[in-house]
Formats: C-alpha cells, sequence, structure tokens
C-alpha cells in the first residue's frame, strides 16, 4: 500500500523513508515527482497521479523541527489500494496509524539512514 514516505525530523532533514520493500534500493525521486507533479506548493492534500496516490499532511501531532516549522509527511500509496483515501483527514485516519509509532521513534533522534 504504502511505497514512499517522504519526511524530516527535529534535527534532521528531509529524507525518503521507505516502507514498502519492493521499492527500497530504488531511486525514490522519480516516483516522488511522479506523484506530486503539479502540487509542490500545496500545503496538504491528496492527489491522484495513474497508479499513485499522493498524500501530503501535516504532522498531526503538532510536531516541529528545531527551526519552529510544523513537520510535512508526504506519503506516496498504491491507489488501488487506497480508494478510501480522498482528502488529508481520510489519510490521518486511515494511513497515519501505519506510520505513528515509527516516526515517534525517528523524529527527534539522529538522521535514519
Amino acid at each position: 500500500m504504502i511505497l514512499l514516505w517522504a519526511t524530516r525530523g527535529r534535527r534532521w532533514g528531509f529524507r525518503f523513508l521507505y516502507v514498502d520493500d519492493a521499492v527500497a534500493g530504488a531511486d525514490p525521486l522519480p516516483l516522488y515527482e511522479r506523484a506530486f507533479a503539479g502540487h509542490e506548493d500545496e500545503t496538504e492534500g491528496c492527489w491522484r497521479a495513474d497508479e499513485l496516490l499522493a498524500v501530503r499532511l501535516l504532522d498531526p501531532e503538532g510536531r516541529r523541527d528545531e527551526a519552529g516549522r510544523v513537520i510535512p509527511h508526504e506519503i506516496v500509496l498504491e491507489a488501488a489500494q487506497a480508494e478510501h483515501v480522498s482528502t488529508s483527514a481520510d489519510a490521518i485516519e486511515d494511513v497515519w496509524p501505519l506510520l505513528a509509532e515509527r516516526y515517534a521513534g525517528l523524529w527527534d533522534g539522529p538522521a535514519p539512514r
């Protein structure tokens, strides 16, 4: 379902974090760019592109980086497996629980590899 997740932490900058082993090791940028094409400047939302669903949401727990900016989460999913997700609120309810625990362990630590 989740192919790619991009975010930043309290002390580390923007990183691609893999969730699906099927895409791990591949260059994440083409997938990311294809999914978010035309929505680069939008703060939050859900957009379908081909067989992908791009989701951008602000950290549901309001966490911020050292500069005080709210942390965004950008997630690329397989659209066919996320038909019920059409808004940021849907993503927070249905997708965020899959990432929340992992992120809680990462955001305040050193940059993930």
